[in-house]
């Protein structure tokens, strides 16, 4: 998020904090606290009482710690975010981009309501997107303002009915019998007013829906001007006669279809061609769902799109194996990227097929979870989460809300793996680490040597204590510590955690430590003896 960071280690006294405020007058203030809740009162109070006397202008405060510290914390009134752990993405670069201009009237960010803007704020996280709408207009109202509350997905997929889709502008053709079939009932342009109004809660959602199966510009004018519709959804070949999803014979809706495609790149909305995956749900050779997928991208780079979302529905046919599931969308985005240039964007949009899941809900979860994983792989910047409970019933909001959360924790794992890592690369560190690992153990004799230590130095306390105290063995979280040197700085690098020296770049054990005991003239006969040696194991 762009903040440099310093951390002062943990149980500090309150005069050590008040003096590096003072000292570096940072932007944020972070204090933390899990004990006893009821001993935070006091530190708190004198905390403010000193801090006051700094007169220090726009700083903020945030304050960490259990549930039941918080509370006690929130009683003083002077801190701006809270955090007990299980924070949403949201939440947390909420916290970091904060402004007061930003508040609405719940005292929540008030998010964008463009997606390219979103895609930027949420960065390096994928937007989450789910599909939304039940049968009853009212409660699917109530439903779009609890997810929003709930700040578990970025982006609302309105489901409309069919009559909504196809007859709209004719309410005369509509079959009453039908209303609620498929999705939410929408007969008026209030209608449409008030899911926008629904969303303006919690994280401020984006919403989005179909084009429809007619009329589709008047259409993309209804939901431009009501919802912001966030991006249009446009077959080519589909959602016709063909598939008996809409009225218009196929040549007269692909020639609308490019048409209303047209419409959108001349008012910058971005478009998704929700095309290729039909071919595949009727299992066509994965070889036209891929030349669809670039067909798709050709024609809307050649009409004016300027931000392509390509969506790939992962498990489809259901039966594909991950890894040629996997071959066979890195094809479409491969291809579709020979097309991009500054005027053409591609959106990567990835999601688990229907078909895939099966009626029992736990093995359903399960299915997700791991189609997700595989997705992750593609690098999405938005995640089309298909609620678990597809095969046995329309998704409820606590459906969608259960599936958000599975997503977002592969995703959160998934940011650590690369699985891409070849065998070769996973050898060569487990021998990298073994070889470090057995030279640090192996100064152990040397150690005992210059401390002039009898008997046996592997298990004798004042060699390990000085393993410690020397900052052989060490670690960040160790800074300001009594008993250990907590000036060791480590990263996350490509998956695995390594020292780092002061230009941030990754050093080994053997660089760090040799280092270390170089600035003792004593300590470095330690270094000394042990470079001479060609093997390093360990004789016990």
């Amino acid at each position: 998020m762009g903040y440099r960071c310093i951390f002062l280690g943990p149980a500090q006294s309150v005069s050590s904090i008040i003096s590096a405020i003072n000292h570096h007058q940072p932007s944020i203030i972070g204090l933390s606290y899990r004990l006893t809740p009821y001993t935070v009162k006091p530190l708190l109070e004198r905390f403010f009482e000193e801090f006051e006397k700094l007169k220090l202008p726009n700083m903020r405060l945030y304050f960490a710690g259990t549930s039941k510290v918080v509370q006690i914390a929130k009683k003083f009134g002077r801190f701006d975010n809270f955090f007990v752990g299980g924070e949403s993405y949201h939440e947390i670069i909420s916290a970091l981009k904060r402004t007061d201009s930003n508040e609405i009237n719940d005292g929540t960010l008030d998010m964008s309501l463009d997606l390219i803007s979103r895609l930027e704020w949420k960065k390096p996280f994928p937007l989450i997107r789910a599909h939304f709408g039940l049968p009853s207009l009212d409660e699917t109202i109530k439903g779009i303002k609890k997810l929003a509350e709930k700040r578990v997905l970025d982006i609302i997929s309105i489901a409309p009915d069919q009559n909504t889709q196809e007859n709209f502008f004719h309410p005369e053709e509509q079959t009453k019998e039908l209303s609620g079939a498929g999705g939410v009932p929408l007969r008026s342009k209030e209608d449409f007013k008030k899911l926008h109004k629904a969303r303006l809660w919690g994280n401020t959602p984006l919403l989005r829906i179909y084009a429809g199966t007619r009329d589709f510009i008047k259409l993309a004018e209804l939901y431009d001007e009501t919802i912001q519709n966030a991006w249009a959804a446009i077959p080519i070949f589909w959602f016709n006669k063909m598939d008996g999803r809409g009225p218009l014979p196929l040549k007269k809706s692909i020639e609308l279809h490019l048409k209303t495609i047209e419409w959108h790149a001349k008012n910058s909305i971005p478009v998704e061609i929700n095309d290729p995956h039909h071919w595949s749900l009727r299992n066509a050779p994965d070889a036209i769902a891929v030349a669809d997928m670039y067909l798709c991208g050709i024609i809307a780079k050649k009409l004016g799109i300027k931000h392509f979302i390509a969506q790939c529905m992962f498990n489809t046919p259901p039966n594909l194996s991950f890894e040629m599931d996997l071959a066979k969308m890195m094809a479409k985005v491969e291809l579709l990227k020979t097309l991009e240039d500054e005027s053409f964007q591609i959106i990567k949009q990835v999601r688990t097929g229907l078909a895939s899941f099966p009626l029992n809900l736990n093995k359903a979860k399960g299915q997700l979870a791991s189609a997700t994983l595989i997705q992750l792989l593609l690098k999405p910047d938005i995640v089309h989460v298909v609620s678990f409970s597809e095969a046995s019933h329309a998704a409820y909001p606590e459906d969608i809300i259960e599936s958000c959360e599975i997503v977002d924790q592969v995703i959160n794992r998934m940011s650590l793996c690369d699985f891409t890592l070849s065998k070769d690369k996973i050898d060569n560190r487990k021998k990298s680490l073994m070889d470090q690992a057995r030279w640090i153990v192996n100064l152990i004799p040397q150690i005992g040597k210059i401390l002039k230590i009898e008997g046996d130095p592997w298990i004798n306390p004042e060699v390990l204590t000085f393993l410690v105290e020397s900052g052989i063995f060490d670690a960040p979280h160790l800074k300001n510590n009594a008993f250990a040197k907590g000036e060791i700085n480590t990263k996350i690098i490509e998956g695995y955690c390594d020292s780092i020296n002061e230009k941030k770049r990754k050093i080994s054990e053997k660089q760090r430590i040799s280092r270390l005991l170089r600035k003792d003239d004593k300590l470095s006969k330690i270094i000394n003896n042990e470079l001479r040696k060609k093997e390093v194991f360990i004789k016990l």
